[in-house]
């Protein structure tokens, strides 16, 4: 969900086109206006919710105090909220997930663990098949 930049109510993106910043056509109509009336400046009543990828100074600071690994799993972290995160761009989900692969695929090469499916769970044992006649 995602807060309308005008009235701060609460709305669901179309996921199409360009990221949506307001609820209806009446508070995009308002923006306008205000934009117009203060000579190209928009006056938010709210703070909209960042973007969800974005890093703050803090948490950039605090990554690197890590070490690569745990970089890396932050980073898979993250883009696994992005990926499922309704307000993320339908647009940004093919890079975010070639970037997601990629951080996995860094993870398993270090550690031999860290892929997408990270849970004992996920294994597969050779005598499945058998399991299943």
């Amino acid at each position: 969900m995602m807060r309308c930049e005008i009235c701060g109510g609460e709305f669901r993106p179309s996921g199409h086109g360009k990221r949506q910043r307001y609820c209806s056509e009446s508070c995009r109509n308002k923006a306008k206006y205000r934009r117009r009336k203060n000579g190209g400046a928009s006056t938010p009543r709210t703070k909209p919710e960042p973007d969800p990828v974005e890093l703050g100074r803090r948490e950039f600071e605090r990554m690197m105090d890590d070490s690569l690994e745990d970089v890396l799993r932050m980073n898979r972290d993250r883009l696994k909220a992005a990926l499922d995160d309704p307000g993320t761009p339908a647009n940004a989900l093919p890079a975010i997930s070639r970037q997601l692969i990629d951080v996995c695929e860094r993870l398993q090469g270090m550690s031999g663990q860290g892929g997408l499916f990270d849970d004992e769970s996920m294994e597969v044992v050779e005598d499945v098949g058998a399991s299943i006649v």
